[in-house]
């Protein structure tokens, strides 16, 4: 008796420590599987109307669409100072308004100086990438990257609270919006830009989704100038690390529209964009659906003293293992019935498409996770990667224009990009493991 009067509270104690992993993991399954449940359905959205899209637009206006994305994309990045990411680290929710504030006042002054480039040198970079008409456009994109701001700023506070069903349904409103607006355009009133103006359209719709369940008004009352120097000073490793390494890491994805254009033409845009369209848009939104409640519960772990090996580990193994068959059946039968599916016009496309199936999957695996250098402030290390990537990227495609033969630069692409993915994967299991 007196032997299990002592082992009782050290038996319940193991009990209660069970249970609490328990129900942690069963909360970070939760969040995941609620912000996928609704990026699954906005990507589904689009992924089901491209077939009718790519009737109505031709690939001139997917490329057209393509390039324009690609210039909101390198500055939509940069459009809070990546203070966005910081977010979740304070603890006080009057210093985090704060932050709040300050991200987007950063957002609206990058939006108003963006004038001035597209002002003066807007018409000729137009007519260098391949498409004069773009230069029109360009005018909406400091619309586009404060609304981006506000987006991405709204993404992370939501996270902080936890408010993971607030995400799911706004990236479904802004996906069925989008997806409406292309319809309605490409059937009655068609024009070249038609898909640009949908895209805005749902990113405005989305942001103010976003400020309303903020209930921002009741708390804009802690915000002041000065504590928004003092918080976006006590955070300034993230704009001056996080900054330069993201932006080499978005000009590595969006340089190659770009450069496709220059060298080749508007079609071989097109289809370069239709599979971005397709597949490295829907699952890079999947991987920072996933990265967010990743982030989250990694800074708490970390916090917490925890170990991050074996989430990294196990969620690697189980995410790749999940891609094995779709990969295979991509790179199988993708490129036959892609012509099919989206019109003869665009059966070459296909062929792009089981070109970077491989390197999609690799980068879809480790960018869910590549978080965890923010948490532990290896933010060296994401500027060396994003630095080599690009360089790497940047010499595939001058190689193959050397040749006159893109499909030489996007294989060269894939490899490059599969392996420089693969050795990051590696580097992160290498530092958790040691670190146990």
């Amino acid at each position: 008796m007196i032997i299990s009067a002592g082992n009782e509270p050290y038996a319940m104690a193991k009990k209660e420590s069970k249970f609490n992993k328990l129900i942690n993991r069963y909360d970070f399954l939760k969040n995941v599987m609620v912000l996928l449940s609704g990026s699954s359905i906005a990507l589904l959205i689009p992924f089901l109307i491209t077939p009718i899209l790519t009737r109505f637009f031709t690939p001139e206006n997917f490329g057209l669409w393509g390039t324009y994305s690609a210039v909101v994309g390198i500055f939509a990045v940069i459009a809070c100072g990546r203070y966005e990411l910081a977010l979740l680290l304070p603890k006080e929710e009057k210093k985090a308004m704060n932050m709040y504030a300050g991200a987007l006042l950063i957002s609206l002054l990058l939006s108003i100086f963006l004038l001035i480039p597209i002002y003066f040198f807007g018409k000729s970079f137009s007519e260098k990438v391949g498409f004069p008409d773009l230069s029109n456009w360009l005018y909406i994109v400091p619309i586009a990257l404060f609304t981006n701001g506000i987006i991405q700023a709204s993404n992370y506070w939501h996270n902080r609270n936890k408010k993971f069903n607030v995400l799911s349904v706004g990236r479904i409103i802004q996906s069925s919006s989008t997806a409406s607006s292309n319809l309605a355009i490409g059937k009655f009133t068609y024009f070249p830009g038609g898909l640009i103006v949908s895209t805005v359209l749902g990113q405005i719709l989305l942001s103010i989704f976003y400020v309303v369940r903020m209930r921002i008004f009741s708390l804009w009352r802690y915000v002041s100038m000065a504590e928004i120097k003092s918080v976006l000073k006590e955070y300034r490793e993230f704009p001056v690390k996080s900054g330069a390494g993201i932006f080499l890491n978005i000009l590595k994805e969006q340089i190659p529209i770009f450069l496709l254009g220059y060298y080749f033409d508007a079609v071989v845009v097109g289809f370069y964009t239709l599979i971005i369209r397709l597949f490295g848009v829907p699952l890079t939104l999947l991987a920072g659906s996933i990265g967010q409640v990743y982030y989250q519960k990694a800074v708490e772990m970390n916090n917490a003293g925890k170990s991050l090996f074996r989430m990294y580990s196990k969620t690697t193994l189980r995410m790749l293992a999940f891609l094995a068959l779709p990969v295979a059946a991509v790179m199988i039968w993708g490129g036959s019935i892609f012509g099919f599916v989206f019109g003869q016009e665009w059966a070459e496309a296909g062929q792009i498409l089981v070109i970077f199936t491989i390197y999609y999957a690799i980068r879809f695996v480790i960018s869910s996770q590549s978080s965890l250098l923010l948490v532990f402030k290896k933010l060296g290390i994401e500027l060396a990667f994003n630095s080599i990537a690009l360089v790497l990227q940047l010499g595939s495609l001058i190689i193959g224009a050397l040749q006159n033969d893109y499909y030489l630069s996007l294989y060269l692409m894939s490899i490059t990009g599969s392996v420089i993915y693969a050795m990051l994967g590696i580097y992160l299991w290498v530092y958790l493991k040691t670190r146990k």
